[in-house]
């Protein structure tokens, strides 16, 4: 439980002094000018400071990786949980309608449907933020909620508590049932939206300048290799961001 709290604080703090240097402007310099003692982080393409350009990109990848995850929760908790309450041949026909989901191949399909909502700009695929966050989620969830399902009713199929729930409302069994279930799935939900965000962005270019993110930066700077601070260090933070999520998330799921 000591774990769960440091790392939860380590999290929080991140957050807080990236918003902050989000908000807060430091001085600019020449465009690509090396970290040095003035400008530790360096300076971007721009001249802004990279200081600030780092901690924008981490809220707005901690900013994606929130939507989908919420987004893949709710959904895959609420279906999951219904589909493992029910059991039976309805159990069956809708853990069948997911497995049908799940067999088409998500990353060629994202970067499909990006196309048409995405601007080319012969580097790179402008994609509004927002709507990328909504369709990311919405083709995350259903192996999640393959898991859930299978879960619940696995845990109770051979005990009378099968009898039980198959005799009680599906929404008291949803808070019965799924409440634990979302507390499991959320920060797994959050590292898949970044992770599939990052993909599509390596993959495809697919960005939005007006919310760049950590993968953002690694494209942008993938033409300009010896500035390497524009893409080592956001490379640095993105991995410990991954890092401390993943230890998150064991420690939510020990609990």
């Amino acid at each position: 439980m000591i774990r769960l709290y440091i790392t939860l604080g380590i999290l929080i703090s991140l957050t807080v002094i990236s918003i902050f240097l989000d908000v807060y402007e430091l001085p600019a310099g020449r465009p690509l000018t090396p970290p040095n003692p003035h400008y530790p982080l360096g300076t971007y393409i721009n001249g802004q400071n990279m200081i600030n350009i780092n901690a924008e990109a981490i809220v707005n990848t901690l900013l994606f990786g929130s939507i989908v995850g919420i987004l893949e929760t709710v959904l895959s908790v609420s279906y999951g949980t219904v589909a493992g309450i029910l059991g039976g041949k309805i159990r069956t026909a809708m853990v069948r309608i997911i497995d049908s989901i799940n067999s088409i191949p998500r990353l060629p399909f994202l970067l499909s449907i990006a196309l048409f909502y995405g601007i080319p700009t012969g580097v790179s695929l402008k994609a509004n933020f927002f709507l990328t966050a909504l369709i990311v989620g919405l083709t995350g969830w259903p192996l999640y909620a393959r898991q859930i399902a299978e879960t619940i009713y696995s845990n109770s199929i051979n005990f009378s508590f099968r009898r039980i729930v198959n005799n009680i409302p599906i929404r008291v069994g949803f808070r019965i049932l799924g409440w634990k279930q979302e507390i499991h799935l959320i920060v797994p939900s959050i590292i898949d939206g970044i992770s599939t965000y990052t993909a599509m962005g390596v993959i495809g270019g697919v960005g939005d300048p007006n919310f760049p993110t950590l993968t953002t930066l690694l494209n942008t700077a993938s033409h300009l290799i010896p500035d390497w601070w524009l893409f080592l260090i956001p490379a640095i933070f993105r991995g410990i961001l991954l890092i401390i999520l993943q230890i998150l998330a064991e420690e939510i799921r020990r609990i």
